[in-house]
């Protein structure tokens, strides 16, 4: 049967192409299957055995994306089942877990070293997704509400970002640099650092990266009428500025029980297809940097483990752009007594300086026991208080068109005197009926400003036949909270803000079957069934974002991992969903089938090669989008040289989507009639060294 499923998977994957160091753990495995109690413990500090666990997981190590030629987040992400990328005007990317919302922020959440790290006023991570993969140690994804982690709400999903920080008592001191170079003119340099002397423990890491990426685009959102019939001449088509810069800093310093964690990151790039829908200048710009210092103090007392944390985030928004073209006509004019319906032209465009700087202190308290017979006992709290430090808006004149002028005081694009305290509850119990079957129930609990308290369940079941066989059932409900942009955002007519939103809600049932084969060989059938509500968007006439709809989806998900003839690895994975939404009507822009295969083989003692191929189906546009075709599917395949050296260097080459298939992602309707394009062929190489 075995032989069976390779031959199918693998045919199955390399008909997709056409159209478009193992884990240690053998002796750890063989203590798990022992106790199935313990397999929960020894999961969670080793992160490596996901079939156990009560949650349905991935894990990816960073070696391993390596040697399949995976260069960043994003890429290692579009490899997890039942995950698709969405972006938006700004370029701002997502995940879309298995359909959901694909025009939301928020949906899903990412962890770096344990620290969320969704930016403030978007609640999204799309600048992180550029992080090289050398600076990741593993990635741990867990798909659907399930994996609540320390009381944070993950509403479709939660990603853990695991770097070399993470030091295991068999690893050495590390030192480690790499440097890249490849289409579009990128360019990056890194190192990661480590150093261990009794007590004290320091890590850190840097990188800076850089390109000068541009796409074609077809007409903007002018020729749709959207911002009325006299503007539709001065519709552009052309290069949308998609160019990057960006670096990050990490540091950890341990001295015994004390840990200081801290991040910097900074990532500007091009204003990419315009904040408002208008194609906008090369040098216009957008930046997202973000920084953190968390201090935390964990100490063992008997039977218990109590965790201690404190620490500071910094989040911005910053954009300086050219929002409309020269000889723009607005529809209304600004007065000392306020708007009138009054056309007003801008000869020469319409200039935008936004900017918004917040801060969240937050502190955290939890604590864990195993000291009760066959009972694990989580709980602690989670409090933080975010508000805006500065809000700046300098635009075009509003009243003659002409110069610059600041509003920041009498039209401020989001609310300065905003803010937000949050505070949740969180307590759990992993209970083991037997060797065999292992039950955990939940409790998470949140509160703040702007929406009524909350109670988000989960219970699971996880039951392991024998060594072999793992059956998982899941239920759990989980909240999306609006994010600030949703809520604050003012004196914008392509985004209304709503102080009057509740949160998205989502009920999930799952189920999944996982058949071992071996060590890291694995079959594992997953069912879901989402049932979601309140759900926000702003695809309006007033572009209010509103509580909007609900929907219903259901689906399938394959995972197939093994081993050929000792020298290759094959993994691949495919999901079915469907869906509906309260009108009855089909699912919008959301793929209906992905496949994703990868498969890693040795050539010789140095030479290895790597094979990603993805597919993701057509999507199907709204019923009132004016473009009535779908937005089309697409098959990409990447494939990758590596040779690896003495004394730790390795060289790689790889040429990503190398049959230069046409990917685009959905635009909003009445944007660009187009969509929002994605890279074609490129190609990267890279060298690295170890110490």
């Amino acid at each position: 049967m075995k032989q069976f499923i390779n031959i199918f998977l693998t045919i199955s994957t390399f008909y997709l192409a056409a159209n478009g160091s193992d884990l240690n753990v053998k002796n750890l495995v063989k203590s798990i299957g022992k106790d199935a109690h313990e397999i929960g413990k020894l999961a969670e500090q080793t992160k490596i055995s996901e079939p156990y666990q009560p949650y349905i997981i991935s894990v990816f190590s960073g070696k391993e994306l390596e040697k399949l030629g995976v260069s960043n987040l994003k890429e290692a992400l579009q490899l997890v089942p039942g995950v698709d990328i969405a972006t938006d005007n700004m370029d701002n990317q997502r995940l879309v877990f298995r359909g959901s919302n694909p025009f939301a922020f928020g949906q899903s959440k990412l962890f770096v070293d344990d620290v969320e790290v969704n930016d403030l006023f978007f609640d999204s991570y799309g600048a992180w997704l550029s992080m090289p993969i050398e600076m990741i140690k593993r990635i741990e994804v867990t798909r659907g509400p399930g994996g609540i982690s320390n009381g944070v709400n993950a509403y479709a999903g939660s990603i853990r970002v695991i770097t070399y920080a993470e030091h295991l008592p068999m690893e050495g001191n590390q030192k480690r640099f790499v440097v890249k170079a490849g289409s579009y003119d990128y360019k990056m340099g890194g190192a990661v650092f480590r150093h261990e002397a009794d007590e004290l423990s320091v890590y850190a890491d840097i990188y800076y990266q850089q390109d000068e990426k541009s796409l074609p685009v077809g007409k903007d959102a002018l020729s749709t009428r959207r911002y009325g019939a006299v503007n539709v001449p001065l519709s552009r088509d052309g290069e949308a500025p998609l160019w990057m810069r960006s670096y990050m800093m990490g540091l950890r310093v341990q001295y015994g029980a004390f840990r200081l964690d801290a991040r910097t990151l900074y990532y500007e790039r091009g204003s990419a297809f315009g904040i408002n829908g208008m194609l906008p200048q090369p040098s216009d710009h957008a930046k997202f940097p973000f920084s953190y210092a968390q201090v935390s103090y964990e100490k063992s007392f008997k039977d218990w483990i109590i965790s201690v944390k404190g620490g500071v985030k910094l989040s911005s928004f910053k954009s300086a752009s050219m929002l409309a073209p020269q000889g723009l006509i607005f529809p209304v004019t600004l007065t000392s007594n306020g708007f009138i319906e009054q056309p007003l032209a801008f000869p020469d465009g319409f200039y935008g300086i936004h900017e918004v700087n917040q801060r969240q202190i937050y502190q955290s308290t939890y604590a864990t026991s195993d000291g009760f017979e066959s009972h694990r006992f989580d709980f602690g709290y989670f409090v933080s208080k975010d508000e805006t430090l500065k809000e700046l808006t300098i635009t075009t004149d509003r009243s003659d068109g002409i110069g610059l002028l600041d509003y920041s005081e009498i039209l401020p694009f989001t609310d300065p005197d905003a803010e937000r305290t949050t505070w949740r509850v969180f307590l759990q119990d992993r209970y083991r009926y037997s060797k065999s079957l292992t039950f955990q129930a939940g409790l998470n609990i949140e509160k703040n400003n702007n929406i009524s308290t909350q109670f988000n369940p989960r219970v699971s079941a996880v039951y392991q036949f024998d060594s072999s066989n793992v059956y998982k059932l899941i239920y759990s409900r989980s909240i999306r909270t609006p994010s600030w942009q949703e809520v604050y955002t003012l004196n914008n007519s392509a985004r209304v803000g709503n102080h009057n939103l509740d949160p998205e809600v989502v009920n999930a049932w799952e189920g999944a079957y996982i058949h071992r084969f071996g060590i890291d060989e694995f079959v594992q059938l997953n069912l879901f069934y989402l049932k979601n509500s309140d759900q926000i968007d702003n695809l309006n006439s007033d572009h209010q974002y509103r509580n909007s709809g609900s929907s219903d989806i259901w689906g399938v998900t394959v995972e197939y991992k093994t081993h050929i003839l000792k020298i290759g690895r094959l993994y691949f994975n495919f999901t079915q969903l469907n869906g509906k939404k309260s009108n009855h009507q089909p699912l919008d822009n959301v793929a209906k089938r992905l496949a994703k295969m990868t498969y890693h083989m040795a050539l010789s003692e140095n030479w290895e090669t790597g094979l990603i191929a993805r597919y993701v189906s057509s999507k199907k546009r709204a019923t009132y989008d004016y473009r009535k075709d779908k937005v089309p599917a697409y098959s990409a395949l990447d494939l990758t040289i590596g040779y690896e050296g003495g004394k730790g260097y390795k060289i790689r080459l790889s040429a990503k989507n190398i049959f230069d298939a046409d990917i685009h992602y959905p635009s909003e309707p009445y944007n660009y009639d187009t969509d929002f394009p994605a890279e074609g062929r490129t190609v990267m190489l890279t060298v690295a060294k170890a110490f």
